[in-house]
C-alpha cells in the first residue's frame, strides 16, 4: 500500500534528480515529500535516512545552513530509533561542516570569545 512505499519512492526520485543535477527545486520538493511521508507512516529510521540524504545533497551544493538543518533532523530521528552508531556518524558530519554553516548567534558568540581572549 502507498503508506508503506511512498517515502521510499520519493527518496529514490529525489536521489535521481539530485545526481543528474537537472532541477534543484524538484530535488528539494522530493526530499521533503519523502521525509513527510516517512513521518506520517511512522518510519522514523526512513525519515532519518531521507533527512541524511537531503543533508548530503545540500552539503554538495555548499548550502551548509540547509545541510546542518537536515543533519540535525537526521540525528534526532536516529536518536529516537535508538541507533547510536548513526547518531555518532551524523554528529561527525555536523562537526565537520563548514564554519559558514554556523547560525549567526553561534558565530557572534565565537567572535565575542575571540575578542575577549585577544583583549587579555
Amino acid at each position: 500500500s502507498a503508506w508503506n512505499f511512498t517515502n521510499k519512492l520519493r527518496l529514490l526520485e529525489a536521489e535521481q534528480v539530485a545526481h543528474t543535477r537537472t532541477n534543484h527545486d524538484r530535488a528539494s520538493i522530493l526530499y521533503e515529500a519523502s521525509i513527510k511521508s516517512a513521518k506520517r507512516s511512522g518510519f522514523v529510521h526512513e525519515q532519518g535516512l531521507a533527512c541524511e540524504k537531503a543533508a548530503f545533497y545540500y552539503q554538495r551544493g555548499r548550502n551548509y545552513q540547509k545541510a546542518r538543518e537536515y543533519f540535525q533532523q537526521a540525528r534526532e530521528c536516529y536518536q529516537v530509533w535508538g541507533s547510536s552508531i548513526k547518531v555518532a556518524f551524523i554528529q561527525k558530519e555536523l562537526d565537520g561542516l563548514n564554519p559558514d554553516a554556523l547560525p549567526v548567534s553561534a558565530m557572534t558568540e565565537a567572535v565575542h570569545i575571540k575578542i575577549g581572549t585577544n583583549s587579555l
